[in-house]
């Protein structure tokens, strides 16, 4: 560098693999997501899970969230990791139990607090996966994943169009921002590998 001269640029960001990339292809075409209830100017990250209708060419995100911090059959609050798409007034399960979320409180650097309206009844461990249920009993999910999302997708106002990633192996999922729950994978079929 020449004496005088000061570079006032910054270094571009860094992307993290998550999955193996050689292994990746995605689907042709563009699909339309439906952005009702997400917060336009938010991003959706890499490998969010999404339920498409292959003939009408639709996507909705499938919301769950990740338990961070044990919680015992007693609990109305529960943590969960940052940045989930839960809402007030959805229903989260866990395959045998499901709650209705009454609150949402962000102020934590670390976690999430999601207290929900009645005790799941039964513990909830760290690192299970709830998804969003259709009813408050919580055994079957609203939507289930068959695509993720290929890249970082912005939230505008009127039409957004996504590509999707139709095959990934080796999917490091605990680097995943928005998890996906063991019956996603079960309809994610062999197509997606998770490590």
């Amino acid at each position: 560098m020449s004496a005088g001269f000061k570079y006032n640029m910054t270094a571009p960001d860094v992307v993290e693999e998550l999955y193996d990339v050689q292994t990746g292809h995605r689907k042709r075409g563009a699909y339309r997501l439906n952005t009702a209830g997400l917060v336009v100017g938010s991003t959706l990250p890499n490998l969010t899970p999404v339920a498409v209708n292959l003939k009408t060419r639709m996507c909705e995100v499938v919301k769950n969230c990740k338990v961070v911090v044990e919680a015992n059959a007693e609990a109305t609050s529960i943590k969960i990791a940052k940045n989930s798409l839960v809402y007030v007034g959805m229903f989260l399960g866990t395959g045998s139990k499901g709650a209705k979320v009454t609150a949402i409180d962000k102020s934590n650097a670390s976690y999430d607090t999601v207290t929900v309206e009645t005790a799941f009844g039964a513990k909830i461990t760290a690192g299970t996966v709830l998804f969003e249920a259709s009813a408050v009993g919580g055994t079957i999910p609203k939507s289930t994943a068959n695509f993720l999302i290929y890249g970082h997708t912005k939230v505008d106002e009127g039409i957004v169009l996504i590509a999707l990633l139709m095959q990934a192996y080796e999917i490091q999922e605990d680097k995943l921002t928005l998890p996906v729950s063991e019956k996603d994978k079960v309809s994610l079929t062999s197509r997606f590998q998770f490590e």
